[in-house]
């Protein structure tokens, strides 16, 4: 499987995260991860395994114990969620996010060793308990020498509790998912207690309510626990001694949750490993950040992502945040199966507004359903659309303006993104598609001409002068050639057709799927991936490029670095191609400045480099898709005649209204990569702003609509 098929894959399976809990009693549950490990080889045999669990701070916790665990210098595994903005977040190594080829190569592995599992009496395993037995594969067949395991949901029946871990931890424990586990913090805490083995550590922290803490002692006692407990100058051993941390940090360093956390995870890491130095410890617990929890996003004005999703979590978010700013405008979403009259109750003292939208999660709470259980005493504002309840609210506040978004992962995933915050991701978000028709109908604003969702979904617009009328698809444009558009998309008749005009294009071979259907061979150029490979390493010097013949936004393009890659990436390619997408080119590979031209006929509008310091270290080819990247409009007259002259080239191939050109400045001068007669703006946009393709839009829409 590649990663798109791997991915749809797991979401067939029961998730209880989309709202498809698998059906059976939950006793059923740990025999069966238990079942799913031994089909796999048991792989968490093969490293020291860490599992935390509680209600809050469990992402932090782990997340900075795999941190200071690698500052000793070891190999360390992290299995968390939810995630914010791509499945693979949640499975990392040696502190990164795995690459979609090792999440779609062990995904392929699991698939291909569990095909008979839904036969058995157990039924078929979730996505969850599937992502855990991925993520003990993926440490194991990596040589991680720790696994730090964050709970999913409880304790008892969760998948991460289905093999014995040798150190456990108990963040703080609340009220949360109470649909699942109740509203009574001691019986949640006992469910939680479960991830405790006899004989074995069981880390705490003294922050936790009193009744629990009493039902964790009596845990202990009936069942040889050995306990440690975090509290405010050290470490308080079974014995009762008090150790000190290894480091210590100004109290007023970091919001008070995560100094709380920060000790816990110290305590642990420094019963794991002994040989952890204060230095080493003290500049992770300094420099640790975790996405989404009290994220400073901007500084001025002052805005503060925080996924905290029960009332505990609200108070303690209250509480710091008033550390900082008195008032606070707060933009807060909540999922369901959580308190959301407690939560937006605990918010409150920190309140000076509260603007009530929904994440657009399948299990989300409605804004008009937070309306109704929102205090009496602040002032609320209901905007169901979290992009219109952003753009109010964090977009153009002045700089001494403070905006909290909270309340929900979900939400704050969707502001992170927003706000163009460095991520991994899968591919691009709507906004990304639907920010030309955003620049459109400004341009149509200030031309007069009417504007009108034409769709259910506000994705088909009409735009009317009189009694004439265009039709635009997100970024797709009426202003292009139906054929002419068709032969662009496809990059290699588009490849073929350039260099039959003598428009300079980088070396390019076009090979045909061998393992196509027999209704296919008339087109077939090699009867084998291996011939392909020989024939490219005839042709070509590696690195190459692979690029499939409808590829977009960088998905489909890759960089293979020798024959034996080619082969893996031809092989995934041909195998996971759909009936009728069988092309793809073989590229030669230049090095150079990238620009893109947006153009209308012969004429250049606008030209931009894209610009990024991730060289080497970027998921996809594109400058722009990372997290850093720029679109730096080019000014130099010289370049600027150059660009044009290539237009004009093109021009005289493909007809188009309205069209990208990407080009790269090599050794040998300017060469197209390829044309996209769809550009989209965003990218350009986020460096930028709109003004630019609002007057780029409004100058289409006078020479495709023109008045009289």
């Amino acid at each position: 499987m590649d990663y798109f098929h791997s991915k749809r894959y797991l979401d067939t399976l029961f998730d209880w995260e989309a709202g498809r809990p698998a059906p059976g009693p939950l006793a059923q549950y740990l025999p069966r991860m238990r079942a799913l490990l031994a089909q796999v080889g048991n792989p968490q045999q093969h490293f020291f395994s860490i599992i935390v669990g509680g209600t809050n701070g469990k992402g932090t916790v782990s997340s900075l114990l795999a941190a200071l665990l690698r500052a000793g210098g070891h190999r360390v595994g992290l299995y968390t969620s939810p995630h914010l903005h791509t499945v693979r977040e949640r499975l990392q190594v040696e502190g990164r996010c795995v690459s979609k080829d090792e999440f779609a190569a062990v995904t392929t592995e699991l698939y291909d060793a569990t095909r008979r599992f839904p036969a058995g009496e157990l039924g078929m395993f979730t996505r969850f308990e599937a992502l855990t037995a991925l993520a003990a594969m993926l440490f194991a067949r990596q040589g991680m020498e720790y696994g730090v395991f964050e709970v999913g949901l409880g304790g008892r029946y969760d998948a991460t509790n289905a093999w014995d871990s040798a150190v456990a931890v108990l963040t703080a424990v609340d009220v949360d998912h109470v649909e699942m586990l109740g509203a009574d913090p001691v019986g949640i805490a006992a469910d939680k207690l479960q991830i405790a083995r006899p004989g074995h550590p069981l880390f705490t922290t003294a922050q936790q309510r009193p009744e629990v803490m009493a039902r964790i002692r009596q845990e202990v006692a009936g069942r040889a626990l050995e306990l440690y407990v975090a509290e405010a100058k050290g470490v308080r051993l079974p014995n009762g001694t008090e150790q000190p941390y290894l480091c210590q940090f100004p109290e007023d360093a970091r919001p008070s949750t995560y100094r709380d956390n920060a000790r816990l995870a110290l305590a642990v890491a420094a019963h794991v490993d002994p040989g952890l130095g204060p230095a080493a410890a003290a500049e992770v617990v300094a420099t640790h950040r975790w996405p989404g929890r009290f994220e400073w996003a901007r500084r001025a004005p002052r805005i503060i992502l925080d996924g905290g999703h029960n009332p505990a979590a609200a108070r303690r978010l209250a509480s710091d945040l008033t550390s900082v700013a008195p008032a606070w405008t707060m933009v807060v979403g909540v999922g369901q199966g959580h308190d959301a009259a407690a939560i937006l109750a605990a918010l409150a003292p920190a309140a000076s507004r509260l603007v009530l939208t929904s994440s657009g999660h399948a299990k989300a709470r409605t804004a008009p359903s937070l309306a109704a259980l929102a205090p009496p005493k602040v002032p609320i504002e209901v905007i169901p659309d979290w992009r219109t309840a952003l753009a109010a609210t964090v977009a153009g506040q002045p700089a001494e303006a403070c905006v909290c978004v909270t309340g929900s992962l979900y939400l704050v995933a969707r502001a992170r993104e927003f706000l163009g915050l460095p991520m991994e991701s899968d591919g691009i978000t709507e906004d990304a598609a639907l920010e030309s028709l955003a620049c459109l109908q400004e341009a149509c604003r200030r031309l007069g001409l009417a504007w009108e969702p034409i769709s259910a979904d506000g994705n088909v617009v009409r735009v009317r002068r009189g009694s004439r009328s265009l039709h635009f698809l997100r970024n797709k444009n009426p202003f292009n050639d139906y054929v002419a558009a068709r032969l662009a998309e496809d990059k290699g008749y588009q490849e073929e057709l350039f260099r039959r005009a003598g428009v300079p294009v980088p070396d390019t071979m076009q090979v045909f799927n061998p393992l196509a259907d027999a209704r296919f061979d008339r087109y077939k150029t090699y009867t084998s991936i291996d011939q392909i490979v020989e024939a490219a390493g005839r042709r070509f010097s590696f690195p190459l490029v692979v690029k499939k013949y409808r590829s977009s936004l960088a998905q489909g393009v890759y960089l293979v670095q020798e024959a034996a890659a080619l082969r893996v990436r031809l092989q995934e390619v041909f195998e996971n191609s759909g009936f009728l997408d069988n092309v793809v080119l073989l590229q030669e590979f230049v090095r150079g400045p990238e620009y893109r031209i947006v153009a209308s006929r012969d004429e250049l509008l606008l030209a931009y480099a894209k610009v990024s310091q991730s060289e080497g270290q970027r998921p996809d080819l594109n400058p722009l898709h990372q997290a850093d990247g720029q679109a730096v409009r080019v000014a130099d007259e010289h370049l600027l005649g150059r660009l044009r002259a290539l237009t004009r080239q093109v021009a005289a191939v493909l007809a188009l209204g309205f069209y990208a050109i990407d080009v790269i400045d090599g050794s040998e001068g300017l060469r197209v990569l390829e044309i996209n007669p769809n550009p989209f703006c965003f990218f350009y946009n986020r460096t930028n702003g709109r003004e630019d393709f609002v007057a780029i839009y409004a100058r289409l829409l006078e020479r495709f609509l023109p008045a009289g």
